[in-house]
């Protein structure tokens, strides 16, 4: 299978250019311009959001700090896109952010959580497990064999040497390809010391390089599905832009809420005023420093190729892969806004056509 994606257009032009400040202005512009060229080529055939964890991570990165509250940690829910397209006439299903939990618990933050609280607080009174990446296909009729593509946002937290093989184990997806950023594949393999804590040690050794393609910028994988190159949050962070016949999904964790994109709208205690004494129109989700600049003039690409929610129209239909949700644990934390989670029409198999 060698596949026959194509270039989204408009936004690498931007990217070129070398002031931070112009370049975002480009960007915006471009961001538009692509956005009306992907939803003129046709609707995704199916997508459905299958939820897979509840975890705590540090309240300080959700907001960049702007959050006012005594909670150590906010609650995120990790989710995966199950997506099928056509490529070349051709249906396809790829897999957005198919995360292996069980594996993600030995990145060095969640580790060291785990040895702070004990095994018990860690994994059942501050964690909660809602599926398997393997429950949630089963139950849509897919098999190991039916899955074509794998991709992340961003490779934090993962390990995907069970679903490609790697390390003499076996591949649990048979035919699958990871598709991703070459900056991000070059960026694990040599991680700065800043870097190490999030990233899951050996959690890509071994992997077949045939079955990894290495992309270059925005990527149009097929009819109404593309991956936008948003790096920032990670040198080669991307995010899934899914178009349906009536709104576009973007999904990537730049942002842990819709209102990260909307803070005037937020109702969350602190970050509104933040929002308006920084002088800022997005609120990044900072647990890294790779590149803020970058991070933020991509959460602005996210935010105009997204648009505004079907839902209310005052915030932007954006989905974060990680979602905020309120939790006792977490006072102050419960989001303004959670929009229904991104889905439309049915997976089917051809053969089931």
């Amino acid at each position: 299978m060698t596949p026959s994606f194509r270039p989204l257009p408009f936004l690498s032009e931007a990217r070129a250019e070398p002031l931070a400040s112009s370049r975002l202005q480009k960007l915006r512009r471009a961001a538009w311009q692509a956005r009306e060229a992907f939803a003129a080529d046709g609707p995704v055939q199916a997508l459905a959001t299958c939820d897979l964890i509840t975890f705590p991570y540090p309240a300080l990165f959700a907001f960049s700090g702007a959050a006012l509250s005594p909670a150590p940690y906010v609650m995120i829910m990790n989710r995966m896109q199950v997506v099928q397209y056509e490529e070349e006439g051709t249906s396809r299903v790829l897999l957005f952010n198919p995360s292996d939990y069980e594996r993600g618990h030995e990145a060095p933050f969640y580790k060291s959580l785990r040895g702070k609280y004990g095994a018990f607080l860690a994994d059942k009174v501050m964690t909660r497990k809602h599926g398997t990446v393997q429950g949630h296909l089963e139950a849509l009729g897919l098999g190991p064999g039916d899955v074509d593509y794998i991709a992340f946002d961003h490779l934090h937290v993962q390990d995907v040497r069970r679903w490609l093989g790697g390390d003499g184990q076996p591949a649990y997806f048979p035919r699958a390809k990871l598709l991703v950023q070459r900056t991000e594949w070059a960026s694990v393999k040599n991680l700065h010391p800043l870097e190490r804590v999030w990233y899951v040690p050996g959690g890509t050794d071994g992997v077949p390089g045939e079955r990894v393609v290495l992309l270059d910028g925005d990527t149009w994988l097929g009819r109404g599905v593309a991956l936008l190159s948003t790096p920032g949050h990670t040198l080669g962070n991307m995010s899934l832009a899914v178009a349906t016949d009536q709104e576009i999904f973007v999904v990537s964790e730049n942002g842990i809420a819709t209102e990260s994109y909307t803070p005037l709208q937020s109702g969350i205690p602190g970050v509104r005023a933040f929002a308006e004494q920084m002088g800022w129109e997005v609120v990044l989700n900072g647990n890294t420093r790779e590149s803020s600049l970058e991070q933020y003039s991509s959460m602005i690409v996210e935010k105009v190729f997204a648009g505004p929610s079907r839902v209310d129209g005052c915030f932007v239909n954006f989905h974060p892969s990680s979602l905020l949700t309120g939790a006792k644990v977490a006072p102050g934390f419960t989001p303004t806004l959670t929009l229904p989670a991104p889905a439309h029409g049915r997976i089917r198999l051809a053969s089931a056509a």
